[in-house]
């Protein structure tokens, strides 16, 4: 995961990080309480969760605070890359 936009570029409100999976790979389910929105730049990777499908280039995601997510590019034979919009945390 690389931080794109945050409070080291001066963001107030939201932050923006690119996340990619490798073929074989997986973030497991999860969640947190913050809500987040994902848009696909490349690849395609199952959704895992209370959300399900198939989620690929050009798709756009949106994960509610507190839902059980994850994203599993165990079959897949390219990276999935994504762009996640996230609220700006008092941590991050």
């Amino acid at each position: 995961m690389r931080w794109l936009v945050g409070k080291q570029t001066g963001a107030k409100t939201y932050a923006m990080r690119l996340f990619e999976i490798a073929p074989g790979g997986i973030i497991p389910l999860h969640d947190h309480p913050e809500e987040h929105e994902i848009f696909v730049l490349k690849g395609e990777a199952k959704l895992m969760g209370d959300i399900e499908g198939v989620a690929k280039k050009d798709d756009v995601v949106y994960v509610p605070s507190n839902e059980p997510h994850g994203y599993d590019n165990t079959e897949g034979t390219e990276v999935f890359r994504f762009i996640c919009v996230i609220p700006l945390l008092s941590n991050d």
